[in-house]
């Protein structure tokens, strides 16, 4: 079912939120693994040929953004995921402004790693074949009641929206894209300097807004679920988000929803689960108050399971 209320960033609450909330699934790089998209240890190397290589000013072998920009940053350190890569990038945009120059070589890199990006997400939809990698991904789809659920996701791809689309689900405005899509002008970098800029904010910062209400209507919350999300310390933001809904629902005191009274048996009620196949992401959430349940399986075995 599609929602079709309005939303007002300064403060109205869609009367959606505050009658149909079920559950809130929280989307990570781990889901669309699933159709062979590159995880935050793998999207430097996806990325890598599809940028131009050029001279080096030390008279080396031409080279990619990634590659010199690994080598100036990151000397004999293995494992630099993208994750760290646009963190640091970020960070250097902030030194060239300070710059008397009026080139700002960082930005122009980090342009071009966007297109790419862009190219790539684009590229994987695509090519995925709903008979075999993307059966679980309709299957998923699926078990969504569009009229009651919602989707958080940290995933630029509209691998969800293909998939919808194929579907012939309307889902609305159910997918909340928190770091942006590939169709969209802005894309923000899972790292603590995402909001610095207002081109960014500006545009993002209303559906973080309409997360954390979802999150914390708990009167009609009845499972938050994270799927191949890792909960990276580097993004503080989104930590944030789930750190504070979860203290707002956790305190004894008796707590109210836009001057409503949650009854006693949603206070703080719902259930937290984690599917996820990495056993050390279980420290990354230890900021909730009520320890989540930690299914260490992959997506697809965690769907056939539920569905039984």
């Amino acid at each position: 079912m599609s929602c079709c209320c309005s939303f007002d960033w300064w403060g109205t609450i869609p009367s959606c939120i505050l009658r149909t909330v079920g559950t809130i699934y929280v989307l990570g790089a781990g889901f669309s693994k699933t159709c062979h998209i590159a995880t935050d240890a793998e999207m430097l190397g996806a990325l890598n040929p599809l940028l131009k290589a050029t001279p080096q000013k030390n008279g080396g072998p031409p080279r990619t953004t990634i590659e010199h920009l690994t080598e100036q940053n990151f000397l004999n350190r293995d494992g630099i995921g993208f994750e760290l890569f646009m963190s640091n990038l970020s960070s250097l945009k902030f030194l060239g402004d300070c710059w008397d120059g009026k080139r700002n070589v960082f930005r122009e890199e980090e342009r071009e790693l966007r297109k790419a990006l862009r190219r790539y997400l684009t590229e994987c939809v695509k090519s995925v074949n709903w008979d075999t990698e993307g059966r679980a991904i309709l299957d998923f789809m699926r078990t969504i009641n569009w009229s009651a659920d919602h989707i958080l996701t940290f995933n630029y791809d509209q691998l969800l929206e293909a998939a919808a689309e194929k579907l012939g689900i309307a889902v609305g405005d159910r997918i909340i894209h928190l770091h942006g899509a590939v169709r969209e002008r802005t894309l923000a970098w899972p790292t603590f300097t995402k909001f610095a800029y207002r081109t960014t904010k500006a545009p993002l910062a209303p559906r973080w807004k309409r997360a954390f209400e979802l999150l914390r209507n708990q009167t009609q919350l009845d499972q938050l679920i994270f799927v191949g999300y890792s909960m990276p310390p580097a993004d503080l933001e989104a930590k944030a988000l789930f750190n504070y809904s979860d203290w707002y629902n956790s305190l004894p005191a008796i707590p109210f929803f836009h001057g409503k009274l949650v009854p006693a048996s949603k206070r703080y009620s719902y259930e937290i689960c984690v599917v996820n196949p990495n056993p050390d992401v279980r420290q990354n959430y230890k900021f909730f108050r009520r320890p989540p349940r930690f299914l260490r399986q992959k997506f697809e075995v965690w769907l056939r399971n539920r569905r039984r």
